[in-house]
Parts: structure tokens; sequence; C-alpha cells
């Protein structure tokens, strides 16, 4: 399956099953990601630009 398909089927879920989905492959992406730092680096500053602020506000007041 390409990933072009991969994210239209992701997209077509609910919010809930996003973040189920979400909850189940994060565990080993992190893993990965985390045997790559310049990686890890650079997904979290594109998160912070996707939610459209700096990393505070995109993860709440109850963070900081």
């Amino acid at each position: 399956m390409d990933k072009e398909k991969i994210i239209e089927l992701f997209n077509s879920l609910s919010l809930e099953d996003q973040m189920e989905v979400l909850k189940t492959i994060m565990p080993e992406f992190c893993q990965s990601m985390r045997k790559e730092p310049q990686r890890m680096q650079e997904m979290m500053k594109s998160m912070m630009v996707f939610g459209g602020s700096g990393m505070w506000s995109w993860m709440g007041k109850r963070w900081s």
C-alpha cells in the first residue's frame, strides 16, 4: 500500500480511531527516532508549525 492511500484511509477515520492508530504506532516510531536526534528535532519543529504556535501553546497551558 502506498503512503497516499494510507493517508487517505487515516483521514477517513473518526478522531477517536485516529488517536487509537497514533497510540499504536507512536511507541515504535519514537523508539526509531531516538536513534536519530536530528530527525526527531525536525519532526517536533514540524509538529509545532502544523499546530500554528510555539511548543508551550501547542502542548497546552497545563504543561507549562
